[in-house]
């Protein structure tokens, strides 16, 4: 608050510096004519007007602070107060006392000093306490926003390490992705080397029938030349063109031989059991785990009227399993390379498997023996399948082609060719002759088996397709691709149904429950997805701890089994 001064009457003689007394000199007022005024009127009046007299300088004037009298103190609290109307009360009763003389020399007494200091440190005080609330409200917020701000931080650093974890497991999935495609090094040249073999021996094959077909005309002219002229014994000449071509025609019907008239599905009538994943309170959930291999499963097959299952492995062997308990009832050893898939035979007394060795191989379970060796493919064998009369037997192969086998004689009767590339998969339609296959050029081709003709062609992937199935009924097809996507076809219109995105990881194999009600995924992510292919609703099974390669349905789709690439077996229930 500002000090308050007052003012009392002062004599100030004015003195000068030099001592001599000066006179007032009156300044008469210049009169300027409202007409027109120029530069020469106006030098005139200055010349005619008088010199004024020098103006006395101003004297300066001392002040006095004196103390406070009882009555300003007053009027200055009312005032301050706000009080207006007490005051002017107060001034209407006190000049009245004065009047009338009521008031002694005892009521204009003077305040000390020491109440106006009181009074302006109070008015300090009051504003310095204003400026002190305004800093906690300034401290409060700034606290705040430290508080977020150190939050925020606490975020990014944790979100920081989630991706420093991330980033050594990408790493360490990268270093173990080199050693395996280190490890394939060397039998990719042998491969390379078989091939180049194969290939010479071919041409040396073609060298040597040219020359046979060459030597048989000769003979033929010859003996002809030779023979008199009669009706009876002339031999045309056969030219070279035609007993290729009789050749070729042998080759590709001869072996087939006659396939049965495929029965109409059982399925399609049937009342076929659901996946108890629907029907169980939870769904399912881990029950059993166990090291099933050294290496890699590559996939698992499941019988198709008893628990019992059959995993492949990256370590040449496949093994036989109890469902119930995890028993190992059987190891078939004899390839050389590394396992894929294994198919059983429709009567399940029978099992083939295919492998990087480029080989079929079937083994019959009541002699615990590899009964037949079908070698005619010139590249690793990736997939296999069962006719549902089990005279043939399909394969699909690196070479681009799929084969179909005779399995009484052992023989190659079909070589379906139309893939661009690498053949992934291959499996027949329940009771039909149609084979669906899928393959690295990300189409998926139908096969009439008994004339080796392609029926339709699928287009929808964008990627390379790992698997391809059918449900029971034969009426859908699930394909899965290397980058998550999973289709699903109407066999009849040959059209996708619908399709789900699980990627970016891929979906190595698929399988379905009897009835076509929940749809198992083997993902790279290491988990089981399952999908409802009505409602599309989805469900993640988690338990692995690297890649899932493969995955089965038991006969009562109560159970579901999962191996993976670090060589454990998950069985579900």
């Amino acid at each position: 608050m500002d000090e308050t001064y007052y003012l009392h009457d002062e004599y100030v003689e004015a003195e000068s510096e030099d001592g001599f007394a000066y006179e007032e000199v009156a300044v008469d007022e210049i009169s300027i004519s409202s007409g027109e005024e120029d530069l020469d009127t106006a030098l005139h009046n200055l010349r005619v007007t008088k010199q004024p007299a020098a103006i006395e300088k101003a004297p300066r004037v001392s002040t006095e602070s004196h103390p406070e009298v009882v009555e300003d103190y007053v009027r200055n609290f009312f005032v301050h107060m706000g009080l207006h109307r007490t005051m002017e009360t107060f001034q209407a009763e006190w000049y009245e006392l004065m009047q009338k003389g009521s008031l002694g020399s005892d009521h204009a007494q003077q305040l000390p000093d020491v109440y106006s200091q009181n009074r302006q440190l109070q008015s300090k005080m009051q504003e310095m306490q204003s400026q002190m609330l305004s800093f906690k409200e300034a401290a409060r917020m700034a606290k705040e926003k430290y508080v977020g701000l150190k939050k925020e931080c606490d975020y990014h650093r944790m979100h920081h390490r989630r991706v420093l974890q991330e980033k050594n497991k990408l790493m360490a999935d990268i270093k173990k992705l080199q050693q395996h495609i280190n490890s394939y090094e060397p039998v990719l040249k042998a491969l390379k080397n078989k091939y180049q073999t194969v290939t010479k021996e071919k041409m040396l094959a073609c060298m040597e029938r040219d020359k046979a077909v060459s030597e048989v005309s000769c003979l033929q002219s010859t003996l002809h030349s030779l023979q008199p002229s009669s009706p009876t014994l002339h031999r045309p000449t056969v030219a070279r063109s035609d007993l290729v071509e009789k050749a070729t025609e042998i080759e590709a019907t001869q072996p087939l031989g006659k396939l049965p008239d495929d029965p109409s599905n059982p399925y399609l009538t049937a009342i076929l059991p659901q996946c108890a994943h629907l029907t169980r309170t939870g769904g399912f959930q881990l029950t059993t785990q166990f090291q099933a291999h050294d290496f890699a499963v590559s996939n698992v097959c499941m019988h198709a009227e008893k628990d019992v299952l059959v995993t492949t492995s990256d370590d040449h062997t496949w093994k036989m399993w109890a469902l119930e308990g995890g028993d190992l009832l059987m190891t078939g050893e004899g390839h050389s390379d590394w396992v894929g898939r294994a198919a059983f035979h429709p009567n399940g007394k029978m099992l083939a498997t295919c492998s990087g060795d480029g080989t079929v191989k079937i083994w019959d379970f009541g002699s615990a023996s590899c009964i037949e060796t079908l070698s005619d493919h010139q590249q690793p064998v990736w997939g296999c399948g069962w006719h549902w009369s089990g005279q043939l037997l399909a394969s699909a192969s690196m070479d681009h082609c799929c084969k179909l086998w005779d399995v009484e004689s052992a023989h190659c009767c079909l070589t379906l060719r139309g893939h661009t590339q690498c053949v992934n998969a291959v499996q027949f339609l329940p009771y039909s002759s149609i084979l669906c296959s899928c393959s690295q050029d990300k189409t998926i081709s139908l096969w009439d088996a008994r004339t080796g003709l392609c029926m339709q062609t699928l287009w929808a992937h964008q990627h390379s397709c790992n698997d391809v199935i059918s449900n029971a009924q034969g009426t859908v097809l699930f394909s899965a691709d290397c980058f998550g996507n999973v289709v699903s076809w109407d066999v009849r219109k040959a059209s996708p149904i619908k399709q789900w995105q699980l990627g970016p990881s891929g979906v190595n194999t698929l399988a379905v429950d009897p009835a076509g009600t929940v749809l198992a995924c083997a993902s790279n992510n290491g988990s089981v997805i399952l999908i409802d292919p009505l409602t599309s609703k989805q469900w993640t099974l988690t338990g692995h701890t690297d890649y899932v390669l493969g995955v089965g349905y038991s006969p009562l789709a109560d159970s579901l089994v999962s191996g993976d690439s670090a060589g454990h077996v998950i069985v579900w229930q």
